[in-house]
């Protein structure tokens, strides 16, 4: 008789035990759900993210006409301490190029000193930008070319040779 009652108490147990199974088992399958897409033709389909349009610097943050090297001498020093990041900015000045690199540049009322930042014309090679000493007006936007290091970005639309 003892072994009889014991059978049905360890079959009790066990159908409890079937039972938790099922139940976290139908939770965890209800959640998966929960995440995955509809089937069939509910599907939504999902088109990729468009480029941001980096060539449409229509709305400028900051001017800076020729000869204003104060203004000049603020934009470079909030650019190269990373305050300056995302703003579109308008800046008529000469072109330096005295190595690799383009720089627009601002001189003091008197040329005893100049100040600027370096341009980088998106896509364009080295024979589309302009020359050494031109009058230019760039249009771009202050970006972080790498860590640290910030330049004007812009396009070759946005480069006006006066």
């Amino acid at each position: 008789m003892a072994k009889t009652k014991n059978a049905g108490l360890y079959a009790s147990i066990a159908l409890a035990v079937v039972a938790v199974i099922v139940v976290i088992v139908g939770i965890v399958i209800m959640n998966n759900n929960k995440n995955t897409e509809p089937a069939g033709d509910e599907y939504e389909i999902i088109e990729p993210a468009e480029p941001e349009d980096t060539s449409n610097y229509e709305t400028v943050d900051e001017i800076i006409e020729l000869g204003d090297y104060d203004g000049m001498k603020e934009l470079s020093k909030a650019i190269q301490n990373g305050e300056a990041t995302g703003k579109i900015v308008q800046i008529t000045g000469k072109v330096s190029h005295p190595m690799t690199s383009y720089s627009i540049v601002q001189e003091n009322a008197d040329g005893t000193e100049k100040i600027g930042t370096q341009f980088v014309i998106e896509g364009a090679e080295e024979s589309d930008y302009p020359q050494d000493e031109d009058l230019i007006t760039i249009t771009g936007e202050v970006v972080e070319k790498e860590s640290l290091y910030f330049v004007i970005q812009t396009t070759p639309e946005y480069i006006k040779i006066q």
